[in-house]
């Protein structure tokens, strides 16, 4: 049983990673947070169990579209919050795509209503091994994590636009002087953050099998927590933070109560506050790390 709920629990967390991977994207290209990619999660996971229920699309061209979807958000998001806000102006930021985030929710339920939308089962098989069982849609959710990170981890490191953020996330003004298109690397930095909401909302909707216009804010919360325990702009924190959440609130909802599920994440973030404000892995400075 203990074996069982840390698996489920690590496979929770591999969504809340690409969630984490997201926030510390903007946060290495511009030290600014952006509280729409909860809901740009939400609207991406909506329109791809849309895609799969009512359109009958494979599980494979609904997570493109998925992609897609969260991807164009997180531009819109960008052009509307960051882009034309001086950064005189610390918070503006901030509550703009706090603004955002809040029409994007009020659009959903206006149009789509406010009805939880069914994510139908992707892949019917179960693999038991002993007293581990493992379904075929907790694989499918490993797998697409998993191949998102290493896809995300080569672009940054292997190619030239890649490249370009890394410089953009370490010094914009010397980038900028070195010829790099400064903003245009800045927006696709949101469009990869935004692929990663996308593909994070989809993978915990299969997860749940439901999806609700009402998760963006709660999907942001859990990111923040991820990060701050993680360490904001640290990648590998993040993930291992990301995965420390969700084999907790797994354990604390099979072993105690779905209501401390939350309080106990709280209580573990309060406490890192605390005692490592910078979270327990420190945010590196060099270029590697701030992206």
């Amino acid at each position: 049983m203990l074996i069982q709920q840390l698996v489920n629990g690590l496979l929770l967390g591999t969504t809340f990673a690409l969630i984490a991977l997201s926030f510390n994207l903007v946060v290495g290209a511009l030290d600014r947070l952006n509280f729409a990619l909860g809901e740009t999660a939400m609207v991406s996971a909506i329109c791809g169990a849309l895609f799969m229920s009512q359109l009958d699309i494979p599980f494979l061209l609904a997570l493109f579209a998925a992609l897609a979807v969260g991807a164009l958000v997180a531009a819109l998001t960008f052009l509307l919050s960051f882009r034309f806000v001086s950064a005189e102006y610390h918070t503006a930021p901030i509550l703009s795509s706090l603004g955002v985030g809040l029409v994007i929710t009020s659009l959903v339920t206006r149009a789509l209503g406010s009805d939880q939308r069914r994510v139908p089962t992707v892949l019917d098989v179960q693999i038991e091994i002993g007293p581990l069982r493992i379904v075929g849609d907790q694989l499918i959710i490993l797998v697409v994590a998993a191949l998102m990170t290493v896809l995300l981890y080569v672009f940054l490191n292997r190619t030239s636009w890649g490249t370009a953020i890394r410089g953009v996330s370490d010094d914009p003004d010397m980038s900028g002087l070195l010829g790099i298109p400064v903003q245009r690397v800045i927006l696709l930095t949101f469009v990869l953050s935004g692929t990663l909401a996308g593909a994070s909302g989809l993978l915990t909707g299969l997860s749940f099998h439901t999806v609700s216009p009402f998760t963006g804010f709660e999907t942001t919360l859990t990111a923040l927590m991820v990060i701050v325990i993680g360490g904001l702009g640290n990648i590998t924190g993040g993930v291992i933070a990301a995965l420390m959440i969700g084999v907790i609130e797994t354990l604390t909802v099979a072993y105690l109560s779905a209501t401390f599920r939350d309080l106990i994440v709280f209580v573990l973030v309060g406490i890192t506050l605390l005692a490592r404000p910078q979270g327990l892995f420190t945010r590196d400075t060099g270029v590697v790390g701030r992206v």
